[in-house]
């Protein structure tokens, strides 16, 4: 038996060839608590910096459940508050209660019983009851609206997705900002947000084949992290 740490995960343990999830006591609640409880709110708004290293450490987390584990796992209930928050910068993906191991052909083309939350759920997972790794990729474009927006996944009836469907695929800049959470005072870096709701846009195409993998969002966020770096360096 031994540990390994796993960035964006729990610690997991393996066990002559078997994973589990060995999940920590993380004292600052979850994601969704600091986003939307007048609790968590009291602790202070998270900044853009701190959302975007969160949304970069539950990319690499899906992109390893997705492309590394053995077998592959689809976590099928990536939401706000299955997200735990180590810090205001870092957080760590949990509650895999719902996942479903494998992803094969076969599995992709049978029908399953459809699971998630409502707001989160893949629109064509829910249209055709086939799951697959682009089911979490689309969970995870609301995540990062729910992120940009401070919103909830759902708003009344209508989807978080469907709510800022007209404004997130404007090219205008000035309309991107004013899908903003109103804490954050427009303190943002532009072309960060514009890359932020393009991949979001890109995670909820309709056709899930369409979308792209975990790898390559969290290489798009991590690269528009490091231009931004690049750019405050003094000259």
């Amino acid at each position: 038996m031994f540990f390994r740490y796993i960035s964006g995960l729990t610690f997991a343990v393996f066990i002559i060839g078997e994973q589990l999830l060995l999940l920590e006591y993380i004292p600052n609640k979850s994601l969704f608590d600091r986003l939307h409880t007048r609790k968590g709110k009291s602790s202070g708004s998270l900044s853009w910096s701190s959302r975007i290293s969160i949304a970069l450490d539950i990319a690499y987390a899906l992109d390893y459940l997705h492309s590394v584990a053995d077998p592959p796992v689809i976590h099928r209930d990536v939401k706000s508050s299955n997200i735990l928050l180590i810090n205001d910068d870092h957080a760590k993906l949990a509650d895999f209660g719902l996942c479903k191991l494998g992803h094969d052909t076969q599995s992709a083309q049978t029908p399953t019983i459809i699971r998630g939350s409502l707001g989160y759920v893949d629109t064509n997972y829910l249209n055709t009851g086939l799951v697959s790794p682009k089911s979490d990729v689309y969970s995870f474009g609301v995540l990062l609206l729910e992120l940009i927006t401070g919103m909830k996944s759902l708003q009344g009836s209508v989807t978080l997705a469907e709510w800022t469907n007209e404004c997130r695929k404007h090219h205008d800049v000035d309309i991107l900002m004013g899908m903003l959470d109103p804490k954050l005072n427009g303190e943002v870096n532009a072309e960060q947000l514009r890359v932020l709701v393009n991949v979001a846009n890109m995670a909820l195409l309709e056709n899930s084949m369409a979308r792209p993998n975990m790898a390559e969002i969290a290489y798009r966020i991590s690269s528009c992290m490091d231009n931004s770096l690049e750019k405050d360096l003094p000259v």
